[in-house]
């Protein structure tokens, strides 16, 4: 006996796995926090004054494990005003947006 050919079911499986595989690509799930908080680290060069698990530069502290040191509500206030709790530090004021300075506390509190 010679086996049918189903052709209809090859086209059907083809076409739902291309539908899967667009959609997957089409509706990737947005940048988390920490993630976003990042790629504002990489893009306000932080690590000019900071490194982090022995890479960048020696200016300010090693952020390596900052998140296990301090909260998120810290990180934020010292972003937005370091002298006020650290009067002597050299550090700038972060001058991203709101959003940009509570992903990268997001980002800077995941390091521990």
């Amino acid at each position: 006996m010679k086996p049918t050919r189903r052709p209809h079911r090859t086209i059907l499986a083809v076409t739902v796995l291309a539908v899967l595989l667009a959609g997957t690509w089409a509706f990737a799930a947005p940048e988390s926090a920490v993630q976003n908080g990042q790629r504002v680290f990489s893009e306000r060069k932080c690590a000019v004054c900071h490194a982090l698990h022995g890479q960048g530069g020696n200016v300010g502290p090693d952020l390596s494990t900052v998140g296990a040191a301090r909260d998120e509500a810290w990180l934020k206030k010292f972003l937005v005003d370091p002298q006020s709790v650290y009067p002597n530090t050299i550090m700038p004021p972060f001058r991203g947006t709101a959003e940009e300075r509570d992903a990268l506390a997001a980002y800077l509190r995941s390091l521990n």
